[in-house]
């Protein structure tokens, strides 16, 4: 029979092994070095179960010394040696009194406090970031850019940070910050990162979820945009830690002058039960018979759901609530979300029956809130997208895999195992349940090599890739070639650098849409005053020819609809986010439609106010106005008023920054002031602290969501 954890375990469990015999075979493993993480899962499996390994506690000790798991070492056992106390002295960190390194977080603090460059990849389990914050206590570092691939990371690392180190640093996190002192941390996305233009002299950078780097489809904006921000940090830094999650081989970064160590560790710190059930991707009869069955086993344990979409998270959500498995979750939010997004959206009514759901669409204080409740133990489940393995921190038991897909693609083994990894937690459970519904994805080669586009350029790079990086980093091998698209390029190299993210034939049409509009055309576009009909038919089009495959996410894409036009001119002459939300909800109401489908239309308008008016309209009327501006060459024009309003949900741009930290828009609408406009974010931060409890627009809820997001 095979030795290996699997077996062994199994063997252990139908008693056919003694506890004697288990430890034995985990030391033989813990000895091999190809088998050494199999290992440290049977010693996590042991300490999950004292009764049964106490009267060899003094192997089981050496057994965790062994296993690099220093942690446990001191919380899982009543007494320690002289010895044992010197080890975990040695493996206390710096960051706080009662913090202990594992063997493999040891490693590469030492290695990167030693100056080397690092890129590690490690389950998620590991502790990647732990190693971030024992950096910044370390005082070793004057200016640290810490890049995160969403908002959402954002605001999860700056509480975590500005909580340990905002008496010795400042924190940046939104653009309208500047920073005042040379002790500064900077916690941006990509985007952020190459917008501004006080990065420099940077001691330390680091990028979360590096394997984003790599291309995966024609559609790769973001990868773009996140080559171009290392660019920009490798020609600024000194230093740099890169994080992912479990690959082999990274290529790219050598080609680029850069020294480094890569390291693919398999470091666990919880054991993982895994269970297949190889049901079709379609029978969801089958599907929600076994859901049912082990939340019936899991009622009190903490479980995600892994869903493909947000209409998914919908269904699993109401097929849970009809299982009426779960006490209903009585609270002042309950009513807050039917008070201000309707009485048949199903988030709302998940939240009544102590359900979760967190997707990309939904507002940021509501995601926020979400997953701090299911953390603190308040709800039980938490039906999810893609939005949860990006690094936002939960504490769960169980995992279900319910689909086998991110949207309309299929999810790779890749993806499948950093889903897997949110089971489990050090220190929290030993062991983490995963129910795989459909099949288990196959590995292949491909997913365990990361290649980078800035250090592997050829002569199919994307131009616009090639304009956003530094000089110094154009590959000899593609630099003809590229002075040669140059000069034949129509559009100039300044515009293609600031909207690298655009591909050059969305930029070349871009300029002719530009080139073939009437001078009354261009009048009424020059005009500041806020646009109207045939302005807005203009820049309408405009919009459709540069953002159509965001547009085509949401069905708004189409050249014969009026759709985007109207919801366009509904949401600019409404007078706040809310009014245009209770707008949809009214007609909803008048609506025969059912609930499910009134709830998945106020789905769909939240993921366009978010996607489409948040995002992809600001991005291309910047684009719009700077392409007027070079074939105008006058006066200059913009569109700072109508960005404002779409980019900052109707509010100004300080309040929107508090938005993004988890303070909801309708409670920002209650603060709004000619005087507090004027306000830097950290100033209106320190404004609401001070006077929180006197603002009487503000109710409780109000007050809970601000204290939240302020760390009060």
């Amino acid at each position: 029979m095979l030795n290996n954890s699997k077996t062994i375990t199994a063997q252990f469990e139908s008693n056919e092994i003694t506890p004697f015999l288990y430890l034995k075979k985990a030391n033989e493993l813990l000895s091999n070095k190809k088998q050494e993480s199999e290992g440290r899962e049977l010693i996590i499996r042991a300490l999950s179960n004292p009764n049964k390994f106490h009267k060899f506690n003094k192997i089981l000790k050496d057994l965790v010394r062994k296993s690099g798991l220093f942690p446990y070492l001191d919380s899982e056992f009543n007494s320690n040696t002289i010895e044992e106390d010197f080890i975990i002295n040695i493996y206390k960190s710096n960051l706080a009194e009662n913090f202990i390194f594992h063997s493999m977080q040891f490693k590469i603090f030492n290695l990167l406090m030693h100056d080397e460059n690092i890129v590690l990849s490690a389950p998620t389990s590991m502790g990647k970031s732990v190693i971030i914050d024992a950096l910044i206590a370390s005082n070793k570092y004057n200016r640290i850019v810490c890049v995160v691939p969403t908002i959402a990371l954002i605001d999860e690392t700056r509480r975590r940070i500005h909580k340990k180190f905002g008496n010795m640093y400042e924190v940046i996190h939104h653009n309208t910050q500047n920073a005042k002192t040379n002790n500064v941390i900077y916690i941006l996305t990509q985007e952020r990162v190459n917008e501004r233009e006080d990065i420099e002299n940077i001691d330390l950078f680091i990028i979360d979820e590096f394997y984003k780097l790599a291309f995966k489809s024609d559609d790769d904006e973001r990868a773009i945009s996140l080559n171009i921000a290392l660019s920009k940090l490798f020609s600024v830094s000194k230093q740099f830690y890169m994080i992912g999650p479990n690959i082999d081989h990274v290529k790219g970064i050598g080609s680029l002058s850069k020294q480094y160590k890569f390291i693919s560790s398999s470091f666990n710190t919880v054991a993982l039960n895994v269970y297949e059930y190889n049901i079709s991707p379609n029978d969801t009869i089958k599907k929600n018979e076994i859901l049912k069955e082990v939340l019936s086993k899991n009622k009190e344990k903490q479980t995600i759901i892994y869903c493909k979409s947000p209409a998914a998270t919908a269904e699993v959500a109401k097929t849970i609530i009809e299982m009426k498995l779960f006490p209903e979750y009585e609270s002042n939010y309950r009513q807050w979300v039917e008070d201000n997004y309707s009485s048949f959206w199903i988030y709302g009514k998940s939240i009544k029956n102590g359900i979760g759901i967190h997707h990309g669409s939904l507002p940021r204080a509501i995601q926020q809130y979400t997953v701090d409740l299911f953390n603190k133990g308040k709800i039980k489940i938490l039906i999810c997208t893609s939005t949860i393995i990006e690094g936002v921190n939960t504490i769960a038991e169980n995992v279900i895999i319910y689909d086998n897909k991110n949207g309309t693609n299929t999810i790779d083994s890749f993806t499948h195992n950093n889903i897997k990894g949110r089971a489990g937690r050090m220190k929290v459970h030993f062991i983490g349940n995963v129910y795989c519904l459909e099949e288990i994805p196959i590995q292949t080669i491909e997913e365990k090599v990361i290649e980078i586009p800035l250090g592997t350029q050829t002569k199919e790079s994307p131009y616009n890739l090639l304009a956003g990086i530094q000089a110094e980093h154009i590959n000899n091998n593609v630099k003809d070639n590229f002075e040669s698209f140059l000069k034949s390029c129509k559009v100039p190299i300044e515009l293609i650098k600031k909207h690298s993210t655009f591909k050059i034939d969305i930029l070349e049409k871009a300029l002719t849409f530009v080139e073939e509009l009437t001078s009354y055309e261009m009048n009424y576009l020059c005009n500041k005053a806020l646009p109207k009909e045939r302005t807005i038919k203009i820049i309408i089009k405009f919009i459709k020819l540069v953002a159509s495959t965001s547009l085509s996410r949401v069905n708004l894409h189409f050249d014969d609809s009026t759709d985007l036009d109207i919801k366009f001119k509904k949401y600019l002459y409404s007078e706040s986010y809310q009014e245009y939300i209770n707008k949809i909800i009214e007609w909803l109401e008048e609506t025969d439609k059912s609930e499910i489908e009134k709830s998945t239309y106020i789905d769909t308008e939240l993921k366009i106010i978010r996607n489409i008016f948040g995002y992809s309209i600001p991005k291309s009327l910047i684009l719009f106005s700077d392409m007027i501006n070079y074939v105008r060459k006058e006066e200059e024009v913009h569109f700072r008023a109508l960005i404002s309003i779409f980019e900052n949900n109707h509010i100004p741009n300080n309040f929107s920054a508090l938005e993004e930290m988890g303070i909801p828009i309708q409670t920002l609408d209650k603060l709004v002031s000619e005087e507090l406009k004027g306000y830097s974010v950290n100033d209106l931060s320190k404004y609401l602290i001070t006077n929180l409890n006197t603002l009487s627009k503000l109710d409780d809820m109000d007050r809970l969501f601000i204290k939240r997001a302020l760390l009060i």
